[in-house]
């Protein structure tokens, strides 16, 4: 028999475990705002249970998400991440506190306040492994490796975890998490430095997510078009980055578009491509300013005043810059030594070095405090050793320039390396020391032909890279379509097979349960022609009998549950198979009729009483259900007047299927648009063994040609057709907006069948 606490645990593992995605991209997707919302207001009502623990898991996730994506923050998130651990602790809920120790470390790590963070993900990690949760130990390898940094030092240990959790994945045939983590391995290889292994692999990642059915291409492609960058091979490189580009629109991913055009513009920009540049890196900008990304938008500015300059526009250049980053003056020392680095270069080309000084010792002073990354200090050294070569100080030049040439030597991009030996060249002559002049020259020359002779004909190359995205993004379109129609093929005959196995299993037991009634029955015929001395001894046989005959009906009525959820499961799957609308929504009803009578079930197997359901809480959970099935908890509130009634099954269960087409029609017509609105739900005893139920909506009513005394559609039917049954009486009246009562005995021995006199068109 499933528990609560085992349901809550698979939960938590789906959430942990299947929704790896790619490098730069969210785990999962960031929940919208209404479902975040949603969830807050489910965790303020929750009980300390398991699904608790869920929730706090989730929204901690998602907060870290927002983080990444728009700079959200964390304070609650620590808040969030505490509590699921002490919870998970208290109710000794084993899955709930790994995956809290492995949030509470990455809210450790993101906030930067301690170093307690990868400590708290290995205790996850090895909770994991005594218990043999394979899935969850592969993601806490995989958080465990990115909490390591993009040092030198650092970056054999994440490789090992990335490996690690790329294995497991293997093993257990997740095929699209074990691409993303091959995705991340990749992306290591690029940082040390080994563009072609980066490129092999990601090839790899890109079969690998097509077999998955997998979308969310363009973090792939964005990393192949930086692989190919490294290696010089722009047209590659271009042509992965206008598809990393078609398909975030595709997908609606557009967050993280801003990254995507100012990596575009950037090799459009080493192409001398200067238009082509400014087109995305406007685009950029429009994208960070939209969401707010101080540190991104200070950068394109930098990037565009520097393709000014370039132009000979350093007049133009320096007027943009001053009023682009007038809002930044008082920011982070970050955003203010990149400011101070593009101002280094404008005035350089105004030949007004002493102002150009002032900013290098703001840089000079940035340097020394130790807390610039490898990107920072490449930008600066370039910076400070172009100024020094411009202002004759060759010695603090080649200094310079030779740190910046040491930092990229492994993993810059060939263009910025073919400029460091240039300038690394001007410094050797203007010094004398040609032999090195000359090494640095040849080294120029062999690096920017290898670029450049590939792009004589630049019109051209582009038209040709733009028509080879689009052939391929048709290509795999067509093959995608392909493999869809043979999955649906193959869907559908699995559904017809497990629909045969099902009505088998439900055959046999029921003749395995006539049969042991029978035995039953048999066996306590013989107790009757025992002596009377041995009454009293057979009393505990007869005692033991009775409680084996309660364990049974629970697990019949636990069984029956659980094939109903099959079902639901079935119609589920169906769905997503469906594009017409009308189809959708008459299996989204199929759905919720077989959920009403599976928590009939549900309720009866967790009972002390195996005959009679509880119905304040059946009614209780089969509205929050219908709520959330159609999205409404925001919109509908539900006002509950149920009295501490307890009826048998073969009440309950056609009061059930009443009340959840009553409140079907009542989310999907009565409040179109979303309108906000009420509906009351109320059991009352009118009488000995004498009920009424009332469903009452303030909406907008039946429309003005509709008689629902003349209706047929499928739920008036059904309502009808099971108010008859238990020889009821139903009432369906406009109070402006729609009353529904039924008055019904106890008493009443109904069988309950679902009517079969459904109209021809519903």
């Amino acid at each position: 028999m499933m528990s609560s606490r085992l349901r809550g645990l698979l939960l938590l593992l789906w959430l942990l475990a299947t929704s790896l995605s790619g490098q730069a991209e969210a785990i999962r997707p960031r929940l919208s705002k209404a479902r975040y919302d949603s969830l807050l207001h489910r965790l303020q009502a929750s009980r300390p249970d398991t699904s608790r623990v869920q929730l706090l898991v989730q929204l901690t996730q998602d907060l870290l998400f927002q983080n990444d994506d728009l700079g959200t923050d964390l304070q609650p998130a620590m808040t969030y991440a505490r509590q699921a651990a002490a919870l998970s602790h208290r109710l000794q809920f084993d899955a709930g506190l790994i995956g809290s120790l492995y949030v509470l470390g990455q809210v450790h790590e993101y906030l930067a306040l301690d170093t307690l963070g990868p400590g708290l993900i290995r205790q996850g990690l090895a909770l994991s492994q005594r218990q043999g949760r394979r899935q969850l130990e592969a993601v806490g390898w995989l958080y465990l490796g990115e909490g390591y940094t993009s040092s030198p030092s650092e970056q054999p240990a994440k490789l090992a975890c990335f490996q690690r959790a790329r294995a497991l994945f293997h093993q257990l045939g997740a095929t699209a998490d074990e691409a993303y983590m091959l995705k991340c391995v990749a992306d290591v290889h690029l940082v040390q430095g080994h563009p072609e292994q980066a490129i092999r692999e990601l090839l790899e990642v890109e079969t690998l997510y097509r077999a998955a059915d997998h979308r969310r291409m363009h973090y792939t492609y964005d990393l192949l078009h930086a692989s190919y960058r490294q290696m010089g091979d722009y047209k590659e490189a271009l042509r992965y980055g206008l598809a990393a580009v078609e398909s975030a629109h595709a997908t609606q991913d557009t967050i993280i578009l801003g990254g995507m055009y100012i990596r575009l513009a950037v090799a459009y920009r080493e192409l001398k491509q200067y238009p082509q540049a400014l087109v995305n890196y406007q685009k950029a900008l429009a994208n960070y300013e939209h969401n707010g990304n101080a540190v991104n938008v200070v950068t394109i500015v930098g990037h565009m005043v520097r393709i000014m300059v370039m132009q000979g526009r350093a007049r133009e250049a320096l007027a943009f810059l001053t009023k682009a980053t007038a809002p930044y003056a008082n920011a982070s020392p970050h955003i203010t030594q990149r400011i101070a680095d593009y101002n280094v270069e404008v005035h350089l080309a105004l030949r007004q070095y002493a102002v150009a000084e002032r900013y290098v010792n703001q840089l000079v002073a940035f340097l020394q405090t130790g807390t610039a990354d490898n990107g920072e200090k490449t930008s600066i050294y370039i910076t400070l050793g172009k100024f020094y070569l411009q202002t004759k100080r060759y010695p603090a030049a080649r200094h310079n320039l030779q740190s910046a040439l040491d930092l990229n030597q492994h993993m810059g991009p060939v263009v910025r390396l073919a400029d460091l030996h240039l300038l690394l060249f001007k410094a050797d002559s203007a010094q004398g020391q040609f032999p090195a002049a000359i090494a640095h020259y040849q080294r120029y020359k062999q690096l920017h032909d290898s670029v450049f002779n590939e792009t004589k004909n630049k019109q051209l190359a582009s038209l040709e890279m733009q028509y080879d995205t689009r052939k391929k993004e048709q290509n795999i379109a067509l093959l995608t379509k392909q493999t869809q129609a043979q999955q649906a093929s193959l869907r559908q005959r699995e559904f017809q097979r497990n629909a045969l196995v099902i009505g088998a299993l439900l055959l046999l037991l029921v003749l395995v349960l006539g049969y042991n009634r029978y035995r039953l029955k048999q066996r306590a015929s013989r107790l009757l022609e025992v002596k009377q001395a041995e009454i009293n001894q057979q009393n505990q046989a007869l005692q033991h009998l009775l409680e084996e005959k309660d364990w049974m009906l629970k697990e019949i009525h636990h069984r029956v549950k659980n094939n109903l959820e099959v079902i639901n499961s079935l119609l589920e799957t169906q769905s997503d198979y469906l594009r017409d609308p009308a189809a959708l929504a008459a299996l989204r009803d199929s759905q919720n009729r077989v959920h009403a009578m599976a928590l009939i079930h549900q309720k009866l197997y967790q009972s002390e009483k195996l005959a009679v359901v509880n119905m304040a809480a059946y009614v209780q959970e089969t509205t929050e259900y219908l709520l959330e099935s159609f999205d409404c908890q925001g919109a509908v509130h539900i006002v509950l007047a149920v009295a501490p009634i307890a009826l048998e099954m073969n009440l309950a269960t056609p009061l059930g299927l009443i009340l959840n087409e009553a409140l079907t029609n009542a989310l999907k017509y009565a409040f179109p648009s979303r309108r906000l609105g009420q509906v009351s739900v109320a059991l009352t005893e009118t009488g000995p063994q004498q009920f009424r139920l009332l469903i009452e909506d303030n909406g907008v009513g039946f429309p003005p040609d509709f008689d629902p005394e003349d209706d047929h559609t499928m739920g008036l039917t059904i309502m009808r057709g099971l108010s008859g049954q238990i020889d009821g009486t139903l009432r369906i009246t406009q109070t402006p907006g729609v009353r529904i009562s039924l008055d019904f005995r106890a008493a009443a021995k109904a069988s309950f069948s679902i009517p079969h006199e459904l109209p021809a068109k519903a």
